[in-house]
């Protein structure tokens, strides 16, 4: 009952969030939403500041275990794993809008140092799957950098892409074949 409590706030917090930023939300609505007290919430929460950084451990564990789910597909070549693993992060701003906004916020040195340490913590994560996977596939002389070269080349082409669709939609399936011959060299 405890955990699942937990797991209530941490929800109704990722919308008000996700809808009003965390500045403009107050634990008073996050309680109103659940029809609790607010001090049920200081019982799970030391502060909105506690609370917010739980959520983003919370869609990071999601958006992880997506990326996990992508490279299980065994049977598919892993260059096009790694495609979709890419384009996986096309849409992260509509999917983790508090993950896309604390990456965001600490390129531009206005995070909290909560955000600087948890972006550290996606980014070792993402890079031990990736390593775990390059492992696996039998290629085990891969230079030990590649994983994190990997990991921020696919952060960097999500904010990339942002740009891009802005500019000139059109243009994507050109980009994604260039990024398929890009991942094939990487890994060759």
């Amino acid at each position: 009952m405890e955990k699942e409590r937990k797991l209530q706030i941490i929800r109704a917090a990722v919308k008000r969030f996700d809808k009003h930023g965390v500045n403009k939300t107050t634990l008073n609505e996050i309680a109103r939403d659940l029809r609790i007290g607010k001090a049920t919430i200081y019982g799970y929460f030391k502060s909105k500041e506690d609370l917010f950084f739980s959520v983003l451990d919370y869609e990071g564990s999601q958006f992880l275990e997506e990326v996990k789910i992508i490279f299980v597909k065994e049977e598919i070549p892993l260059q096009e794993r790694f495609l979709e693993y890419f384009k996986s992060k096309e849409n992260i701003s509509q999917k983790y809008k508090l993950i896309s906004d604390a990456f965001v916020q600490t390129l531009d040195d206005k995070g909290l140092d909560g955000e600087l340490n948890f972006i550290k913590k996606l980014f070792n994560e993402e890079e031990e799957i990736i390593k775990s996977i390059l492992t696996k596939s039998g290629n085990k002389n891969f230079n030990q950098l590649l994983p994190n070269f990997l990991v921020i080349k696919s952060w960097g082409l999500s904010l990339g892409m942002r740009f891009q669709t802005l500019s000139e939609p059109q243009k994507n399936s050109d980009f994604n074949d260039i990024l398929l011959k890009d991942i094939e060299n990487f890994l060759n």
